[in-house]
């Protein structure tokens, strides 16, 4: 039965010609994983980390001012001069649009930090896989991610662990 699945997904896979071959051996790696759990990736998020945290501080101070002046605008409406009180809108109005601005570019520069973080990484992962598939004598490796639609896998396949081990001795 366990081999019969196993087809099924090599073949639904495109994979029959190589799945199929006697002695062929497949292995396994999660490259987020990798990449959450490696040296290089830990300082890298705790990095990104520390620069949301300054965005979101930053915001913070917007949006206080904002309410600051707005709970001072509330407070003296009655009092100023419809003058005033329109230009005291249109200063909320534009500090509203700045916030929004702000927002939006600081949520484009996180994603195209994350974005251009996790290509390099790719990039540099796909030597170490290969090295590893090839000290392992593995003929398929695969992506364990959580987009990769395999059902099980033996734990003995996969070389998770393997790829972290060589990506943190090739920073050191």
């Amino acid at each position: 039965m366990q081999i019969r699945n196993w087809t099924f997904l090599i073949v639904a896979a495109g994979f029959a010609p190589l799945a199929l071959a006697q002695g062929n051996r497949i292995g396994v790696v999660d490259a987020d994983v990798v990449i959450q759990k490696s040296a290089k990736g830990k300082t890298f998020f705790e990095e990104y980390n520390v620069f949301i945290a300054g965005k979101e501080g930053e915001m913070k101070t917007m949006i206080d001012s904002y309410r600051e002046k707005e709970k001072d605008f509330q407070a003296k409406q009655a009092s100023l001069s419809e003058e005033k009180s329109k230009a005291m809108a249109v200063e909320l109005q534009n500090l509203q649009t700045d916030i929004k601005r702000q927002r939006e570019d600081a949520e484009r520069e996180s994603r195209q930090r994350l974005n251009e973080a996790l290509d390099n990484f790719r990039k540099e992962l796909m030597p170490l896989i290969r090295q590893v598939a090839q000290e392992k004598q593995l003929d398929l490796v695969l992506n364990l991610g959580p987009k990769s639609n395999m059902a099980y896998i033996n734990p003995q396949i996969n070389i998770t662990e393997a790829v972290i081990m060589k990506y943190d001795e090739q920073s050191k």
